[in-house]
């Protein structure tokens, strides 16, 4: 559902719903002179132009098909490409022609692949998921009042915050500067999802999110409501709601049981412990999982890099302690701190383990790609690597 709103004359949002492709977008445009709906609708015809492309399709299906770093990172890159593409199509356009100079647009979409939903994010419209009754934001505004917040700056209403909330600080369209966030999400059955125009987030909480994509009877219905509900309560600004309901989510990497406990490992793990849960996903796009059998070593350099790993499942004896899931080893590997440990200091597996690794050359990727997320984890490097005299 896209509404005008009670105060604009035209619709700068555009959107796209393709259920057979797996595909959902929605974007809001900005510039002058109808400049903004040329952007929005650029962001969302470039962007499906480039996922419907033979390197994105096969993309797709080699993830369908195996759970592999590669894979991932395979799908994550050609997903953020299709977007950038139509960003440098908006740079162009408004460099040719001065009425469009300026124009931009937001961008949040979604690709289905497999039991998966691969997110992109440019911006401060936003995605939702909602599970079990409770709605949770999946993407991260880019704001000036975002940004505020994330240094440590306390949150106060009135004109003052609505003023820093509309300062857009990455979109589609901002030159060389702009980033697109892609990140998984596993899917289950009956989860649903909401793509949103900041006309819509403006005006309906997180919590009411939830209670309208599970209490309406159709996701149409619910987007409907949606859109009521913002332009009863103002509706200053033109308003999208994308809602998709997973009826089933077909074989997932990541089995539903087993997500959870991971969840609740994930949070405890001294370099997540800090992040929200859409930073953990943003931050665990770059994890790819292993397993180990009794008396293995967990290897320091692999995969041509060094490596720290996230204890999931099993016991690791390293120093002559015995560690726990939600343990990191070797946090130092991501600075690529001190050299590389000799093999009588490597931890060793007790019976049957599971773990995580993380590259430190696609950490560094990952700090330089999303400066709001590296923050904290650098935070958090820095204190534990402090807490053991660097060992």
């Amino acid at each position: 559902m896209t509404h005008v709103g009670n105060v604009r004359d035209h619709n700068e949002d555009a959107h796209l719903v393709d259920a057979d492709q797996g595909f959902f977008i929605v974007c809001d445009g900005m510039g002058g002179h109808a400049a903004g709906e040329v952007a929005s609708a650029l962001g969302v015809r470039i962007t499906r132009e480039q996922w419907m492309a033979p390197a994105t399709q096969r993309a797709i299906a080699q993830w369908a098909r195996e759970a592999s770093l590669e894979a991932r990172r395979t799908l994550l890159s050609a997903v953020k490409a299709g977007v950038l593409t139509a960003h440098r199509a908006i740079c162009e356009q408004a460099s040719e022609d001065l009425a469009k100079k300026g124009m931009g647009t937001t961008f949040t979409g979604l690709v289905v692949a497999g039991g998966d939903a691969i997110i992109a994010h440019a911006g401060d419209s936003r995605a939702y998921l909602v599970r079990g009754g409770i709605a949770m934001q999946l993407t991260e505004d880019h704001t000036l009042l975002a940004r505020l917040l994330a240094a440590g700056l306390p949150h106060t209403e009135g004109e003052e915050s609505h003023r820093w909330k509309g300062v857009i600080t990455n979109a589609l369209g901002f030159g060389d500067d702009t980033k697109v966030v892609t990140f998984l999400v596993p899917l289950s059955d009956g989860d649903r999802l909401l793509l949103c125009s900041d006309g819509v987030s403006e005006y309906v909480s997180e919590a009411e999110v939830g209670q309208v994509l599970m209490g309406q009877p159709s996701p149409a219905r619910a987007a409907q409501r949606l859109v009521d509900l913002a332009l009863e309560r103002g509706g200053e600004d033109n308003a999208t709601a994308l809602v998709i309901k997973v009826i089933e989510a077909g074989e997932s990497q990541v089995p539903a049981a087993q997500r959870q406990r991971d969840d609740s490992i994930l949070g405890l793990c001294p370099l997540l412990e800090e992040l929200s849960p859409q930073q953990r996903l943003r931050a665990l796009r770059i994890a790819t999982s292993r397993d180990f059998v009794a008396g293995d070593l967990v290897p320091e350099a692999a995969m041509e890099s060094r490596v720290a790993w996230i204890l999931m499942d099993g016991q690791v004896i390293v120093g002559g302690q015995t560690e726990d899931a939600g343990t990191i080893l070797y946090p130092e590997a991501l600075l690529g701190h001190g050299s590389p440990r000799r093999a009588d200091a490597l931890a060793v597996a007790v019976g049957e383990v599971r773990a995580l690794a993380i590259r430190g050359d696609d950490f560094l990727e990952l700090a330089g790609d999303d400066p709001d997320l590296a923050e904290p984890m650098y935070a958090a490097l820095a204190r534990m690597i402090g807490e053991r005299g660097g060992a």
